[in-house]
């Protein structure tokens, strides 16, 4: 069976907040959101061999089967299911918006405590 969990801190509000917003408007059902925190650092072992509390603190994450996409790539994988915001997917995907996506995602993370 083919996993889909997004995982995210649970004690970052804005990290949170996201997740929250997300689940609300993705149409795949199928993923799970998951506070990282409800974790043991084994049950991240578990989900995928890469996993660790450390690098899980710094990005969210998407599981999908075995593969693993972290940040704006989590966002951009997701971004395919997601109600009213599908028709950007192609965008995301155009030469250097990648790099902007991981710098965005970069300020955020570092003034996510603020936000």
């Amino acid at each position: 069976m083919e996993k889909n969990i997004f995982l995210y801190d649970g004690d970052c509000g804005f990290c949170t907040g996201l997740a929250f917003r997300l689940s609300e408007i993705s149409l795949n059902k199928d993923i799970k959101f998951v506070s990282f925190r409800d974790l043991s650092p084994q049950d991240l072992k578990e989900i995928h061999p890469g996993l660790e509390p450390k690098l899980v603190a710094g990005n969210v994450q998407l599981i999908s089967g075995s593969m693993r996409y972290p940040g704006f790539f989590a966002v951009r994988k997701l971004s395919h299911s997601l109600k009213g915001w599908r028709w950007v997917s192609p965008i995301l995907y155009l030469p250097l918006v990648p790099l902007l996506g991981m710098v965005v995602m970069s300020l955020l993370k570092s003034i996510r405590s603020k936000v």
